[in-house]
């Protein structure tokens, strides 16, 4: 329990960097003239003005896939007094590393009364089913976000062609446990390899966007093969290849989360009946 308010602590640390620029800093108007990789990395180079009318030009942090266009128009909250001390306007920007690290932290939380439950002599079924189900709950509400945005998308987006430009591989390093015919277990470095196609498209305005696809450890893509894309008009960067993989399984994973939890609730439930039930006596 003590990690999980740490590191609670940290997410409303970067909760309140963020508000802080909301509450005090300085609008304005800014476009993305770059997107600089940096490794596997993309980082959006913003530029923007000063009441003085000099221009100012900031890098923000970069992420593993562009979430941003040449050309893009974003709102800048910077600091009078530095303007170099920015964020850029969006939800993502603005709040989804501070709400990914108080998940985390709760997660612990979690995990931290479940330890205290058992310690004051609870139930392990009782504690058990109050975490799957606050698990599957979390889940379906996260399945219904992804769910609504891939309807819109769907529903309101425009279809256009795309041209896979590139395969990019990322190359992971991971410990692996081998068992070996006496029994005995080793563990060893499995170097692992994930593709990820990048597509580049042309919207209706001329503007060429690339974004990438669901990566995974094959590829159903290869350089230079036309795909069918499916874009937001008001923001292109975010975009899917339109089959069932790339708009509908990211979707489909939650709620198997959330069935698999809850049915181990239900199932709980009815252990718990059926074992205290008194036996008949012939």
């Amino acid at each position: 329990m003590g990690i999980g308010m740490l590191i609670l602590l940290g997410g409303l640390a970067l909760g309140w960097s963020s508000l802080r620029h909301v509450l005090y800093g300085q609008r304005a108007q800014g476009e993305v003239v770059e997107i600089r990789r940096e490794g596997d990395m993309y980082a959006p180079v913003v530029r923007f003005r000063l009441p003085d009318g000099r221009s100012q030009e900031v890098k923000d942090l970069a992420s593993g896939a562009p979430d941003f266009a040449l050309g893009d128009r974003v709102a800048i909250l910077y600091m009078q007094q530095n303007p170099e001390d920015f964020r850029i306007g969006t939800f993502d920007r603005l709040w989804f590393s501070a709400l990914f690290v108080a998940l985390f932290g709760a997660f612990w939380l979690l995990f931290g009364a479940m330890t205290w439950a058992l310690s004051r002599g609870v139930d392990l079924f009782v504690i058990g089913e109050r975490a799957f189900g606050t698990i599957a709950v979390a889940s379906a509400l996260i399945g219904v976000f992804t769910v609504w945005n891939a309807v819109t998308l769907y529903t309101g987006g425009l279809r256009t062609q795309g041209t896979v430009v590139e395969i990019r591989q990322t190359r992971r390093t991971e410990q692996e446990d081998v068992t070996r015919a006496d029994g005995s277990e080793w563990r060893h470095d499995v170097e692992r390899v994930y593709y990820t196609p990048v597509v580049r498209f042309a919207t209706l305005e001329g503007r060429e966007i690339e974004f990438h696809g669901s990566g995974g450890s094959s590829t159903a893509y290869a350089r230079g093969e036309r795909v069918m894309v499916i874009y937001d008009p008001a923001n292109p960067i975010d975009a899917r290849i339109a089959s069932f993989l790339e708009l509908w399984l990211p979707s489909a994973v939650p709620f198997a989360v959330t069935l698999l939890f809850g049915g181990s609730v239900l199932l709980s439930h009815w252990a718990r009946r059926h074992w205290r039930m008194p036996r008949r006596t012939p």
